[in-house]
């Protein structure tokens, strides 16, 4: 079997325009309308409020995504609040070239409670949404599920011409201090099936706890074959177990790599109640410390976990590769396994890494012998990955860790290391074989596809990369390029700022029935094969693979199936992506509100138009420092790669080293608020310079500094003159005359201020 190599990242670079080589702003590029919209057209969509501020977004109903909501000024919502389905049309463009919309009329409230705190009022009941996006206060009659001041959730009145905001409380969600209540929130917010229907429960009761011979028979046994399973020490699910053999050289050599996945399928019927319940939930979602899982427990963590000493029904890909590492056959088959030893990922780097003799002792000759081997081979496969044009772009994870009554009291960089690497490259081969499977066949399925990148912001890439002398004057960013790049400035400063450049010019993976091809692994057939546990499309392909393989005809219309089956698994994705993130944020409140006061070193992170974003060393969290408080009218540059300011003699840029003080922890916005003590950037001609800001204003992010503005130049833009020159022309005369009658009475500046306090000429 032959790989293609990817052509999914431009080979040349678009050429520049005339208005940037005559040292213009270029105009921004034309953007396509989302598909199936025309100007002026109605359409339905759902508003999405602004936690910053008034106006808000447009999420479209029923059109596929375009990587971007609509936006919507604050003279065009029509009253709307968030969550509200609206009849909207498209009506030009706004001052970045984004895509604007009107909203014409509100149909009607979101169906989806609300989780907000219950307040007793002299005049009756309410409840204060937790959601930033919903600024109004909800009027509620009295109830009693909950008490004054506990954590409610709110379902809201359905008629939208109300001019006060009512609803009806629904449940109890709890109170502020309960531990683990911000993951009820999270679900909450997110609107996440946190319970399993009784149908469901029901389906599942009739399987028996061990594999009887019946459903062994027609299967490939592995049971005497060594294998074994690699995960976190935290996992509670196994769905992937490997086995690798080394071929004899009188055979030709290579290996036979066994990549054994659970059998979910067998246990979840077509169309029952856990099938039905598991397409809605799409994935499972793990915070720090809980998971909702996408399948029951039992299912979960029992009959389909691949636990040690148990059999357990499998799907297998079978992988023979040559010495040269071409895949020269592949084999998929139901199977059954027996895994020899639960290992962790630390384990195996202390036995086969650190080389520690006690745990080689207690794994055996034989199992650290496949581990070897295992290691070895997955480092050559790393090499062929990179030569053929995949990215190797590594993204820093928070691990949290908790005492023993569940708070989080540190946040860590979660390591990695070959171990882990070893595991991927094994999954990766085995999910590019079946996909070469179903695409040899011509049989419909779901792939997991990666659109090439943005040619414009590619190329705003290169320009950055160019003026570190990353790339030189005439060379443009291909995969080769690319990760040679990311190699050099590995584990130095310049590490933080690049690899959040190149994942902003990169799309957002997404599962498809048309297959495209994979642009970051640059493969062109991939899909999620590995673990149907946890991801509702690897489930369906196994279903599918099962079918093939036992002859079975497939149903009528399964490609417009799975292209609807894979838009809303696009979607629980993206949901589940947006909630993990919202309670690591949370957690992060949690563990810093205690910390107030205290100072920590850091690097920054990014920049929007008013916050510059600094991820702490330990404990590896982010933290907001307003622009204007680092004082000498700092702005940010158009690519919100740095911030210029006094008078451009300081300039900060992503990866720069600082240290904070942190000033304010707001749990309700999730936001953590500090001010920078000192920070090593560059002078105004890139020489290394070290300056201690003088506070200029609270260090305290409130409402409206992470909003963008909504018209005329960008805030972000560094202006043509200097920001701080003095207006040019003679005041008015009320100015002059106001100026006039006492100089005295002017309000002394405050203290921390940037303006000088000093002795005036006498006239």
């Amino acid at each position: 079997m032959s790989r293609r190599t990817s052509s999914r990242i431009p080979a040349r670079a678009p050429a520049r325009t005339p208005d940037r080589r005559e040292g213009r702003a270029p105009q921004p590029a034309a953007r396509p309308l989302p598909q199936g919209l025309r100007p002026f057209e109605s359409f339905e969509a759902t508003f999405l409020g602004h936690p910053e501020g008034a106006g808000g977004f447009l999420r479209l109903v029923g059109v596929p995504r375009t990587g971007q909501d609509l936006l919507v000024d604050w003279r065009d919502a029509h009253g709307a609040i968030h969550g509200d389905r609206v009849v909207a049309e498209l009506c030009g463009e706004g001052w970045d070239g984004r895509l604007k919309a009107r909203v014409l009329e509100v149909k009607g409230r979101g169906d989806i409670p609300l989780p907000g705190t219950l307040q007793k009022q002299p005049w009756g009941w309410r409840v204060v949404p937790l959601e930033p996006r919903l600024g109004q206060i909800i009027s509620v009659p009295p109830t009693d599920l909950a008490e004054d001041g506990e954590l409610v959730s709110v379902k809201l009145d359905a008629d939208p011409n109300q001019k006060q905001l009512r609803g009806v409380v629904v449940a109890r969600l709890g109170k502020t201090t309960d531990l683990k209540i911000e993951n009820r929130l999270t679900a909450a917010l997110f609107n996440l099936r946190t319970t399993f229907p009784d149908a469901v429960m029901t389906e599942l009761a009739p399987f028996p706890t061990s594999i009887p011979e019946a459903w062994v028979k027609g299967r490939d046994d592995v049971r005497q074959t060594l294998t074994c399973t690699v995960d976190p020490p935290t996992a509670k699910d196994f769905d992937d177990a490997i086995s690798l053999e080394v071929l004899p050289k009188s055979e030709g050599g290579g290996w036979l790599l066994g990549v054994h996945i659970a059998d979910v399928s067998h246990y979840v019927a077509e169309g029952g109640p856990l099938d039905e319940e598991a397409r809605l939930r799409g994935t499972s979602i793990y915070f720090p410390d809980e998971a909702i899982p996408m399948i029951p427990e039992r299912l979960s963590g029992d009959l389909c976990s691949l636990r040690e000493g148990v059999d357990r029904l499998t799907m297998t890909a079978w992988l023979t590769l040559s010495p040269d590492l071409h895949v020269v056959e592949t084999r998929l088959s139901e199977s059954v396994i027996r895994s020899a030893k639960r290992l962790t990922y630390d384990e195996v780097k202390e036995a086969c890494l650190d080389l520690s003799a006690a745990k080689r002792a207690d794994f055996g000759p034989e199992l650290c012998a496949l581990l070897d081997e295992a290691l070895a081979l997955s480092r050559r496969l790393t090499q062929a990955r990179l030569g053929r044009g995949a990215m190797n772009l590594d993204t820093e994870e928070a691990e949290y860790i908790f005492d023993a009554e569940g708070r989080p009291i540190d946040a860590r960089r979660y390591p990695r290391h070959d171990a882990h690497r070893m595991i991927e490259e094994f999954m990766l081969m085995a999910n590019e074989a079946v996909a070469s499977f179903f695409t040899r066949k011509k049989i419909p399925t779901i792939y997991r596809i990666h659109d090439e990148p943005d040619a414009l912001k590619l190329e705003v890439f290169a320009e950055v990369a160019r003026t570190f002398g990353l790339l030189k004057a005439k060379e443009v960013p291909t995969p080769e390029h690319l990760n040679a790049m990311l190699d050099k400035i590995r584990g130095g400063p310049l590490e933080a700022m690049i690899n959040t450049l190149l994942l902003r010019s990169l799309k957002r993976a997404e599962y498809s029935a048309d297959n495209i091809g994979h642009s970051g692994l640059a493969l062109q057939d991939y899909l999620h094969f590995t673990s149907p546990i946890r991801r509702y499309p690897d489930l369906l392909v196994h279903r599918l693979l099962r079918r093939v393989l036992r002859g079975e005809r497939l149903p009528e219309g399964l490609h417009s199936q799975l292209a609807v089956l894979a838009k809303g698994a696009s979607d629980c994705e993206q949901k589940a992506t947006e909630a993990e993130r919202e309670n690591d944020k949370w957690k992060a409140c949690l563990l810093m509100k205690e910390r107030v006061g205290q100072r920590f070193k850091g690097r920054v992170q990014g920049f929007s138009a008013k916050v510059v974003f600094i991820t702490l060393d330990s404990p590896f969290v982010e933290v907001g420092v307003p622009l204007a408080a680092l004082g000498g009218n700092f702005w940010v540059d158009e690519h919100r790669t740095k911030a210029t300011g006094q008078r451009g003699t300081a300039v900060l840029t992503i990866g720069d080293a600082v240290e904070v003080e942190i000033t304010a922890v707001d749990e309700n916005l999730r936001r953590i608020s500090a001010w920078v003590l000192e920070a090593k950037g560059q002078d105004a001609h890139g020489k290394a310079f070290t300056f201690a800001p003088v506070l200029a204003a609270p260090a305290k992010l409130q409402e409206g500094d992470l909003e963008k503005p909504r018209r005329g130049r960008s805030s972000s833009a560094e202006p043509k003159g200097r920001r701080d020159a003095a207006p040019k022309g003679r005041p008015p005369k009320k100015a002059r005359v106001a100026t006039g009658k006492s100089r005295e009475a002017s309000p002394r500046p405050p203290k921390g201020s940037v303006r000088g306090t000093g002795k005036r000429k006498a006239r």
